[in-house]
């Protein structure tokens, strides 16, 4: 089991201790930068650059769609705004078609007109020598027959039927 190391001239187990140097190290003198060192420190500007001009186009980009997005919430917002107030107008107009339908119910009582054609306008029931039956049944037939584009064969076979019915 390891033991914690409690005083840092202990190295490993070993007894002896760690003596620190008693020189100072000696200065070097800088070396000059050659051409090799000025283009891979140009290389490392360049890429810096790059890697903060890209940075910046990604923080415009994330600008502009979150924007984007805030803009179509803001037509959705008109748009169901718009939605709201014409259901509400027609709601308005609904009930108004239907008050009118009740008043127009109201105001058609078949015993107020009847009163007011007999005592504005003179009007009577008609009496029995007055009224004429008419027999439509007859008027109808030649009514649809006129109105039904029929060809030539199917007017000879009508015919044909029309004159077999007559005889029996």
């Amino acid at each position: 089991m390891p033991v914690s190391r409690k005083y840092d001239y202990f190295d490993d187990g070993s007894a002896a201790r760690k003596l620190k140097p008693q020189y100072d190290e000696p200065v070097r003198p800088k070396v000059t930068t050659s051409k090799k060192t000025k283009v891979a420190s140009k290389r490392v500007q360049q890429a810096k650059k790059r890697n903060n001009a890209s940075l910046v186009a990604f923080i415009l980009s994330a600008f502009t769609m979150s924007m984007i997005v805030i803009y179509r919430f803001n037509i959705i917002n008109e748009k169901n705004l718009r939605v709201q107030e014409l259901k509400s107008e027609l709601e308005q107009t609904e009930t108004t078609l239907v008050s009118a339908q009740i008043q127009v119910e109201q105001n058609t009582d078949l015993n107020q007109i009847e009163a007011y054609a007999k005592q504005q306008l003179g009007m009577q029931k008609p009496e029995k020598n007055q009224t004429i039956y008419v027999d439509t049944s007859e008027a109808s037939k030649v009514v649809s027959e006129a109105s039904n584009d029929t060809t030539i064969l199917e007017k000879v076979t009508n015919f044909i039927r029309n004159v077999i019915n007559q005889i029996f």
